[in-house]
């Protein structure tokens, strides 16, 4: 079984359970509206203007839901164009049962796909906003990232971004998966280091906390990969793929900035296409 294939089974399993236990928002909904507000601001772009919003992954599509509530508490004359891409058909199931709720000013359309196949079909300079939360660390490969990298930076307009969150090598991560990291490190000195020790197979036990779905799914562990980056190799990564970095930080688990990788829980980064 491949890894796409175990993170598909995976989240097509958990589909119910994200629906009942993920939908607390999260101050990574107030960085993206922001910087939307930001570049209508900047680039002189009318209030009536369209955002195109191309998001992939995140399974748990609060972002959507956020930038719905708030675009109508801040009385805001925005139209968002969001176009949601996820490998579980049953993720996205869940997420267009809610967007029947959303306001006329945000358009959506979900597609079943892997993000490698589908980038490939994308317009150059067809997207403003790119969104990748907690979903670059399960591409399996380099070669796969710097395409995609690549190939978001073709689909960008100019002056527009890509904003992605991942997980970070953190004091916390390393407690809570100390023994996975081990496993990782042995099977790189095995390997010669031909293994990246980065590239993790992380298990998660399904909970059986809600009685909504908790009867439907046996108790067993799932196993995902994440890949780890450093924040080195993320500033290599925007330079080969051609864009400016607008932010390259870490967010702590209250989800503020933090300088401190050692505190953090996730990396966030906002870059840019530029014309020079």
């Amino acid at each position: 079984m491949t890894i796409k294939t175990d993170l598909k089974n995976f989240y097509n399993t958990e589909a119910e359970k994200y629906y009942y236990t993920r939908n607390k928002h999260r101050s990574d909904g107030n960085i993206i509206l922001d910087e939307i507000k930001k570049y209508i601001s900047t680039t002189k772009q009318s209030t009536n203007k369209t955002i195109s919003i191309l998001e992939f992954g995140c399974g748990w599509w609060r972002l959507i839901k956020f930038l719905n509530t708030e675009i109508q508490k801040q009385r805001l004359n925005i139209k968002i164009q969001y176009t949601w891409v996820d490998i579980s058909k049953k993720l996205l199931n869940f997420a267009q049962k809610d967007s029947k709720e959303f306001s006329k000013n945000i358009a959506t359309k979900f597609i079943t796909q892997d993000i490698y196949k589908y980038i490939k079909t994308c317009k150059q300079e067809s997207i403003d906003f790119i969104i990748w939360i907690a979903s670059f660390q399960h591409i399996p490969n380099k070669q796969e990232r710097l395409f995609i990298l690549k190939s978001f930076y073709k689909t960008l307009k100019y002056e527009w971004e890509l904003i992605m969150l991942n997980r970070s090598f953190s004091i916390w991560f390393i407690k809570k998966f100390k023994q996975t990291i081990k496993k990782s490190i042995f099977k790189a000195i095995y390997t010669l280091w031909i293994h990246d020790w980065r590239n993790l197979s992380i298990p998660r036990k399904q909970s059986k906390t809600n009685n909504k779905w908790k009867n439907n799914f046996k108790h067993k562990n799932h196993y995902r990969f994440y890949h780890i980056f450093w924040t080195k190799e993320l500033s290599m990564l925007w330079k080969i793929s051609w864009f400016k970095i607008n932010k390259l930080t870490h967010i702590d688990k209250t989800w503020h900035e933090t300088k401190n990788r050692k505190k953090s829980n996730n990396t966030l980064f906002i870059w840019q296409k530029k014309i020079f």
